[in-house]
């Protein structure tokens, strides 16, 4: 008989972005280690984009969802037609932040504890799942192990307290979140985390965790979505330089387009020679940028599309670039796309800060490194790429260190932390 996992995850598709991936992957390859998963949820009535292509992946296999209404503000107010007014969602997020802790999705604790015990009193699971952000996600594996006394192992996607994310408006907001952090830490069997950087932050915050109670399991890259066929829609005589996700508060493309300008000035022949691709919401004050003609006939807004489609696109691509611009924590952030960038074997254009990013990519080896707002930077290295790219020397990784992330691979790393739980 297979073992039994409650997972409790907030974002899970049909939700789409990268917040959903790590997730639904590992919910993906559970049963191939003799584990089934049943999945704790929302009923999404909105949110900024969605995956119905992910939620089949789910659904094909059988695996069970359980899902309850949110019940928290952003539902509403967070619509996708917020998503085009940064002022109104920064004055909206301060909000939240000041009234509602750990985070404004703590009104689906009620009713996920519910929903959970009601599964957890009429069937045996060995073993409770959650990951965050949402932290109310860690709460509420707190609650149930408290009252069922089932392992909980716990999966940080970013640092709770300091998420780069987070805001406090007095030291007081700050001091309760860290207590609660606290409460669930000393309450939890096993922590997992995506960076060496996080797991040390952890422990120089929390003395009373030690080094055997966190263990780092990066993010990773399906390898099924990379084995499809699929036709080219590149021109042979372009460069494809893609971007895929994005763009919000410091994450934006001024640096980039500024730096495209500045090639096309002094090598104004590429003008006709390099695409550049954005895959994901692109924002109409972003647009702007983009509006001198000079620029816009080599830029291509391709849109939201669904994560299967958005794969294919990295694969038709000669170079992919990356951006992480946060001023709060930037040692501590990876994203998501990094790991999916590696599944391609692509180079990549990585705008960082030094930090978790920044290592990765210089292990990764085909890579180009500057800093988020080295315009001439970035400026140099799109040139250079262009330059192996025409004399079709364009570098690549290790396979070794792409292997690393395989999803399957990752997910048998998170059921050896259940099976030692069930051991211990």
């Amino acid at each position: 008989m297979p073992h039994k996992v409650l997972v409790i995850a907030y974002y899970f598709p049909p939700m789409g972005f990268s917040g959903v991936q790590r997730i639904t992957k590992f919910v993906k390859y559970m049963k191939d280690f003799n584990w089934e998963p049943t999945v704790l949820t929302i009923n999404p009535r909105t949110y900024y984009a969605f995956d119905e292509s992910l939620l089949k992946e789910i659904e094909d296999l059988q695996i069970r969802i359980v899902r309850t209404n949110p019940k928290d503000p952003t539902q509403k107010v967070f619509a996708q037609s917020k998503l085009k007014n940064d002022f109104t969602r920064k004055i909206l997020n301060r909000i939240s932040q000041t009234f509602f802790l750990p985070d404004n999705k703590r009104g689906w604790m009620f009713d996920a504890v519910k929903a959970a015990s009601n599964l957890l009193t009429n069937e045996k699971f060995d073993m409770i799942f959650a990951t965050a952000p949402p932290y109310t996600c860690f709460r509420i594996g707190d609650a149930l192990k408290r009252k069922f006394n089932v392992p909980l192992i716990l999966d940080y996607r970013d640092a709770w307290l300091d998420d780069v994310l987070s805001w406090y408006p007095t030291p007081f907001h700050r001091a309760i979140v860290k207590k609660m952090e606290q409460r669930v830490l000393l309450n939890t069997n096993k922590v997992i985390v995506y960076t060496r950087h996080i797991k040390e932050h952890l422990l120089t915050r929390f003395p009373f965790l030690s080094s055997d109670d966190i263990k780092i399991i990066p993010h990773g890259f399906d390898e099924e979505d990379f084995q499809t066929d699929f036709q080219s829609s590149k021109r042979k005589d372009k460069m494809r330089l893609t971007y895929s996700g994005v763009f919000y508060d410091e994450r934006t493309p001024k640096y980039f387009v500024e730096a495209v300008k500045r090639l096309f000035y002094e090598r104004p022949e590429l003008s006709n020679k390099i695409e550049f691709c954005f895959v994901g919401n692109f924002k109409k004050k972003y647009e702007k940028l983009i509006s001198d003609p000079n620029l816009f006939n080599a830029f291509n807004i391709v849109g939201y599309i669904d994560h299967k489609e958005s794969v294919k696109y990295l694969r038709d691509s000669d170079v992919l670039w990356l951006m992480i611009r946060h001023s709060k924590n930037p040692h501590l952030v990876a994203t998501s796309k990094l790991y999916e960038y590696f599944g391609t074997k692509k180079p990549i254009l990585g705008c960082v800060p030094d930090g978790a990013a920044s290592q990765l990519l210089k292990e990764y080896e085909a890579s180009i490194i500057t800093h988020p707002e080295d315009i001439d930077g970035i400026k140099n290295a799109i040139m250079k790429f262009y330059d192996l790219y025409s004399t079709n020397q364009l570098p690549k990784p290790k396979d070794e260190f792409v292997q690393r992330f395989s999803r399957k691979t990752l997910t048998q790393e998170l059921i050896k932390e259940f099976q030692f739980q069930l051991e211990a």
